[in-house]
């Protein structure tokens, strides 16, 4: 959201800076010091202050209250003409500070060559060309060569610039924040101030465009009034003819005109624009905000009154905000559900599995608390580590289509007996390789009895060919084989088990893998794990 700029602060400059010109202008010097053979001007400094320091609306502040002191002493068609140059110096100057051209000394000084070419352009064209004869008798511009006008109106250029660029970067933060200056330079709460302001450029754009047709059909409607009191044919022709009168009109109607458009500019700023860039930034930190810890979304109140349809769609956009907020509330309710659902599933499964042999009551489970084990140590995500989880539960669900005769035979194995069972990993693959959610599932299943060697089943394949899953779930199913009762063995000791596994490191075993489970029997002293 833009920082609103204190406003007091502001008028106090603007009002500072109106005196200075009109005690300078009252003044027995005339707003002119004389230093030798050249008279230079100082008024117009203060203009470039006001509007360099606090923007736009102090300098446009300044000029209107000029101007008011400028009509009680001239009158109307005088006050407008000499104050017009103050005008084009202040829209100049506040549009030099607004793009940044007080950061760097090089960019300051540029800026002050380009005032003062404007400056004394100003000069030229409005004391010795746009004011009637006789107007100012005693002018000190009247006649003054084009060069000697820069001469005249460098140093006050150089010295007002020298104090806006002083002020941005030597006075303390506090006071520049007051005068409403520092928002040119500093970035805002959400991003840089020229931010998300493509709306204001077009509202201004449109502003000027509709000033510059009311420009040219009050010029139109005057040459064509002037024409028919004259009896004089109305063309082109007559209109370039009457140009020094219509430059006359321009500047005046400028005069008037663009306080009036700033102001209109100020309040489509203030009902609009920054409405809906409070919006859009906050709906982009609502977006951006991260609630993976159960905590909601914050769509703070932007506190926006207007009365019209930017409030409504104001309060559209809180309703659907609330709305979106139930509706995740309600797809994470949904899929919380059914990831219980799932997992329940999955070890009511993994049972059924078990339930085949009499002597592995839980050994899916085992394996899958293992890996997950595992998987931790290893520095896999949470994410990574319930994954693997999963895959150890379902690892052995080929056996589903082993007969129980064998699985439960209690003696050796025949050849034929041993080929059965070592086609549960196919089998389990067959069963999986259709869940695309979780293709994972499918590879742990097949791959899990492949040796780090070679020489495993079903594939025979070897060391990082072997999917890490499957390697992680081959170790833990080994240790629960080892430490657990079975037809065949009955439970080793820690040691030994521990012994078998190192042994096997490098050869049945990928060795980190390897590794990762003997550190954690190394850490149940009590050997506490296998039950």
């Amino acid at each position: 959201m833009n920082r609103t700029r204190p406003l007091l602060p502001t008028v106090i400059l603007s009002i500072a800076c109106a005196c200075l010109v009109i005690a300078g202008r009252l003044s027995p010097l005339g707003s002119t010091i004389k230093l030798g053979p050249l008279t230079v001007p100082f008024t117009d400094s203060f203009f470039a202050i006001s509007a360099g320091i606090g923007s736009l609306g102090s300098g446009l502040l300044s000029f209107v209250l000029v101007f008011i002191a400028e009509f009680i002493r001239f009158g109307g068609d005088m006050s407008l003409y000499a104050v017009s140059t103050y005008l084009i110096l202040v829209l100049l100057t506040a549009s030099l500070s607004t793009a940044g051209w007080f950061k760097t000394v090089r960019k300051t000084m540029i800026g002050c060559m380009m005032t003062t070419a404007v400056l004394a352009l100003c000069w030229l064209v409005t004391f010795t060309i746009v004011l009637p004869e006789g107007s100012l008798p005693n002018t000190i511009y009247k006649g003054t060569p084009y060069w000697q006008l820069l001469v005249m109106a460098f140093p006050e250029t150089v010295l007002s610039f020298l104090a806006v660029y002083l002020f941005y970067h030597k006075a303390p933060k506090r006071i520049r924040i007051l005068m409403g200056s520092s928002w040119i330079y500093e970035p805002c709460e959400y991003g840089q101030l020229r931010e998300n302001q493509v709306l204001s450029q077009r509202i201004t754009a449109l502003s000027m465009l509709e000033t510059l047709l009311l420009y040219v059909a009050a010029l139109f409607c005057t040459n064509l009034l002037s024409a028919g009191a004259e009896r004089t044919a109305f063309s082109l022709s007559y209109i370039l003819s009457k140009w020094q009168d219509n430059l006359r009109l321009a500047l005046m109607m400028m005069c008037a005109g663009v306080p009036i458009a700033y102001l209109f500019n100020r309040f489509m700023m203030r009902a609009v624009v920054f409405p809906i860039n409070q919006m859009s930034q906050y709906m982009d930190r609502y977006f951006a905000q991260q609630h993976d810890d159960g905590s909601k979304r914050e769509y703070p109140d932007l506190n926006i009154r207007t009365g019209d349809e930017v409030e409504r769609l104001y309060h559209s956009l809180e309703k659907l905000v609330h709305d979106m907020d139930a509706y995740v509330d309600h797809i994470v309710e949904q899929e919380q559900k059914t990831a219980h659902l799932t997992k329940d599933f999955m070890l009511a499964l993994a049972k059924a599995v078990d339930a085949k042999d009499h002597y592995t009551s839980g050994h899916s489970a085992r394996v899958a608390q293992y890996s997950r084990e595992i998987a931790r140590r290893m520095g896999k995500s949470p994410e990574e580590q319930e994954e693997i989880y999963t895959l150890g539960l379902l690892h052995d669900i080929g056996k589903i289509g082993v007969p129980e005769s064998i699985i439960n035979k209690n003696g050796r194995l025949t050849d034929e007996e041993f080929k059965t069972i070592k086609a549960h990993p196919v089998m389990g693959y067959d069963i999986l390789k259709n869940v695309k959610e979780l293709p994972a599932l499918a590879v742990s299943a097949r791959w899990h009895h492949e040796r780090y060697d070679g020489r495993g089943y079903p594939d025979g394949l070897s060391g990082e060919a072997i999917p890490l899953e499957a390697r992680i779930i081959g170790v833990a199913d080994a240790y629960d084989a080892m430490t657990s009762n079975r037809a065949y063995s009955s439970v080793r000791p820690q040691e030994q088990v521990r012994a078998e596994i190192l042994r096997c490191k490098g050869s049945q075993f990928d060795p980190a893998v390897a590794d990762v489970m003997v550190s954690i029997m190394d850490d149940d002293k009590a050997y506490k794990l296998h039950e």
